[in-house]
């Protein structure tokens, strides 16, 4: 039987896979009995940068109406806890084509025209209202 899924239901499934693939990287752990202070620095080190991820994830849709996709993409770009969210975005765009596969999200929309800008920023407000309720349920503190 073929498998045909809404766009929404591939916008939630992709930001599914992305939180846990991220979650997972973030809770993998080299067991070492020589110094459980230096492991427990590492769990707090990993806490924050889960915690930064979520922050940066439940922003995104706000921070895109307030601010417009570019902008936005610039900033996430140029904040290495807020890189995640924004390879996301990148990774988004590029399985739906609105930009080439080989090509930066951001140097590549500052060049296109206005009706592929307004639909790329409806696409990556559609996934950041995903990618915000995933993080809300699979980041749970």
């Amino acid at each position: 039987m073929l498998s045909i899924k809404t766009l929404d239901q591939e916008r939630a499934s992709f930001c599914l896979k992305k939180v846990r693939e991220i979650k997972s990287n973030k809770n993998k752990h080299v067991k070492s009995d020589k110094d459980e202070e230096i492991q427990s620095n590492k769990d707090k080190d990993k806490d924050v940068k889960m915690y930064k991820f979520k922050t940066a994830a439940k922003n995104l849709p706000s921070f895109i109406i307030s601010n417009g996709l570019i902008p936005t993409l610039a900033f996430y770009k140029s904040k290495s806890e807020k890189k995640e969210v924004y390879d996301i975005i990148e990774r988004w765009l590029k399985e739906k084509e609105l930009i080439p596969k080989d090509k930066d999200a951001l140097s590549e929309l500052v060049d296109k025209n206005f009706n592929i800008l307004r639909l790329a920023t409806m696409e990556v407000l559609a996934l950041a209202n995903w990618l915000k309720r995933i993080v809300e349920i699979e980041l749970k503190e």
